[in-house]
C-alpha cells in the first residue's frame, strides 16, 4: 500500500483486448482501503501526453520521448 495515498485498490486484470492498440486494462476491483485520517484528499488525473490535473488546476510535464 501507498501510504501517501488516500485511497488504495487491489485488482486483478479481467479483460486484455484493448491493451496493445490503447494501453486500456479492464480490472475488477478485489479489495479497497481508505484512510479517513488524511484531511485534504486531492484528486489527480492523467489526461495523456504529460497533462494532469489535480483538483483542478492543470499541471504539463515535458516528455522524455526521443
Amino acid at each position: 500500500m501507498i501510504g501517501e495515498c488516500y485511497a488504495n485498490l487491489e485488482c486483478k486484470v479481467v479483460d486484455m483486448k484493448m491493451a496493445e492498440k490503447y494501453n486500456i486494462f479492464i480490472v475488477e476491483v478485489l479489495k479497497a482501503w481508505v484512510t479517513p485520517s488524511k484531511k485534504r484528499q486531492r484528486t489527480l488525473h492523467h489526461c495523456g501526453n504529460g497533462v494532469f490535473t489535480v483538483d483542478g488546476k492543470v499541471i504539463k510535464v515535458p516528455s522524455k520521448k526521443k
